[in-house]
């Protein structure tokens, strides 16, 4: 009791660091700009895990928050009632959890928004396609396993160093977290993938094997949006990991055992 206690304390703890404000969505599923799959649902606008790089900070909703990045989000508290109402016309298309936000960021762990998603989308028999780098996905693979092939996860996994993640996703689970985080999706026969994107600085022998060891084929993706991180990565001599260069030479060492797209 005592340790349980202490757990939600420290969630608690955490969910406090963040400025959180709930909103009115006017839709839950919105077509898909990326060629993953036709449609999405962003339970967040925002996102706590805060990586230095990403996208949704400039493009997308957020930019109208003027917030700030890891720190501020918005709840559409109202988009589970409106996905049970889209859900009935809908042509039963893949669905993609998130393409703004990473849907187990830690306020999910209040609001498990991600998981009434999760929930609606199998029960419909609708094709879930998950990506994460939060350990939070192992608390729903019971309805991973409902889905009976219907969902799949991809595990994004970005370096195997943790100073790094620290500095450039500092809200993120570690590489090992990540690892076992797979082992236990796998374990509970769902199918499950790699997203190595976007390459950081990392062992890619040691990635490349730890991966090898879990799934067969990985997709891989170069840092984009370079001006956001450049300053970060010339303050701590990361710079070559901008090169064309050291991304092939990742590609190439991932190539070596693994199917690479």
């Amino acid at each position: 009791m005592h340790f349980q206690k202490r757990i939600r304390e420290e969630k608690q703890c955490r969910i406090d660091l963040y400025m959180i404000e709930e909103i009115r969505a006017s839709k839950a599923l919105t077509k898909s700009g990326i060629p993953l799959t036709d449609f999405t649902v962003n339970p967040y606008v925002g996102c706590t895990i805060g990586c230095k790089y990403c996208f949704a900070r400039f493009i997308g909703s957020f930019k109208y928050c003027h917030g700030r990045w890891g720190r501020d989000v918005q709840v559409r508290k109202n988009i589970v009632s409106l996905l049970r109402k889209e859900i009935t016309s809908h042509p039963k298309r893949g669905v993609f959890l998130s393409t703004a936000c990473d849907p187990y960021q830690h306020i999910e762990e209040k609001y498990e928004i991600t998981r009434e998603i999760l929930r609606i989308l199998i029960s419909h028999r609708i094709p879930v396609l998950v990506m994460s780098k939060s350990a939070l996905v192992r608390r729903d693979i019971d309805l991973l396993r409902a889905s009976e092939g219907e969902a799949r996860v991809l595990i994004t996994v970005t370096t195997d160093i943790d100073d790094v993640r620290k500095i450039l996703e500092p809200g993120s689970s570690s590489f090992e977290e990540r690892l076992e985080t797979i082992d236990m999706l796998i374990a509970n026969g769902i199918e499950v993938g790699a997203f190595v994107g976007p390459v950081l600085p990392m062992n890619a022998t040691r990635v490349a094997f730890e991966l090898s060891k879990r799934v067969e084929e990985v997709q891989i993706d170069p840092m984009n949006y370079t001006f956001q991180i450049r300053g970060i990565y010339r303050e701590f001599g990361w710079q070559r990991w901008l090169s064309t260069e050291a991304y092939e030479n990742v590609r190439e060492e991932f190539s070596r055992l693994l199917h690479v797209d």
